[in-house]
């Protein structure tokens, strides 16, 4: 169970809340396969939309190698939306998601060499209104250390996102992409990059460009400082047209090494900001940002 959202407000209603389960079972007909099974309740309150859902899916994992893995499942989901620019919509949805995955890092939540790559496919029907689509992203990054203990690393990131088949107002908008927020485009407010409507509302898009690369230095045993650029981009048509502008983010972080990964602190600063974003943004994790 999860409730989120405390401290920007304080009204029940507006909290961001889930509840539900997940089973595994390891050890299905082979070793290096897992099956696994989950249903969850939501109530997610965001800026661009409010969504109530319950979903389920099913379906197996399977390492091919230490490297390399993949993932086929059958999901569903019934969904209320609420949103301004559109107001109030039912989907219903039921289709595949599958991803091959290789991760050749060292260390994945600090990482000082190696690449992830992953690629995924998500074929959808949408019964409300009668339409199929497909979802489809790659991301790939890479770390290159150097110096004594690579304590100097250079990571990039470049994520690209389509969704082909039908309208952005026929689509459930958690399918749809959005960009800003930590592991997106630092500096921006959490997915309020979309496709700005002719009535100054922000929706998700069907395509999707980010881009980041960082410069680390661990100056200790347990201290680390970063610099960072992130941009993100979001189109309204499958194939990105950069008809609007790149949002680019900039800023730093402090690094404290422990042993389950380091404690992140970054302090970024959108370079093109707009209404809804935050003069400068905050952000408190474990593990490097990718």
């Amino acid at each position: 169970g999860k409730v989120a959202g405390i401290g920007q407000t304080f009204k029940p209603d507006e909290f961001t809340y889930r509840v539900g389960a997940s089973f595994v079972k390891p050890g299905v007909y082979t070793p290096d396969t897992s099956f696994t099974a989950s249903l969850f309740g939501d109530r997610e309150v965001l800026e661009a939309y409010t969504r109530t859902a319950v979903s389920a899916s099913v379906g197996l994992t399977h390492e091919f190698t230490e490297e390399l893995s993949g993932r086929l499942f059958v999901n569903a989901a019934r969904a209320r939306f609420d949103d301004d620019e559109y107001g109030r919509r039912d989907f219903m949805t039921v289709g595949l998601a599958g991803a091959l995955t290789y991760d050749s890092r060292d260390n994945a939540a600090d990482a000082t060499r190696g690449v992830f790559l992953e690629s995924t496919v998500e074929p959808f029907y949408e019964f409300e209104y009668g339409n199929a689509a497909v979802r489809a992203t790659a991301e790939a990054r890479a770390y290159y250390g150097f110096g004594e203990d690579s304590r100097f690393v250079l990571a990039g990131r470049v994520k690209l996102g389509m969704l082909a088949g039908a309208s952005v107002a026929e689509l459930p908008p958690d399918l749809l992409f959005f960009a800003g927020g930590g592991g997106s485009v630092r500096g921006y407010a959490y997915r309020n990059i979309g496709v700005e409507t002719p009535s100054g509302n922000i929706v998700g898009g069907r395509s999707l460009t980010e881009a980041s690369i960082e410069a680390r230095m661990r100056v200790t045993d347990s201290i680390g400082l970063v610099a960072f650029v992130d941009a993100g981009y979001v189109g309204a048509d499958p194939v990105p047209t950069f008809d609007d502008r790149l949002r680019i983010g900039a800023g730093g972080g402090l690094r404290y090494i422990t042993g389950l990964g380091p404690i992140r602190l970054d302090v970024a600063v959108p370079l093109d900001r707009r209404p809804g974003d935050p003069s400068v943004a905050f952000y408190v994790g474990l593990g490097q940002a990718f």
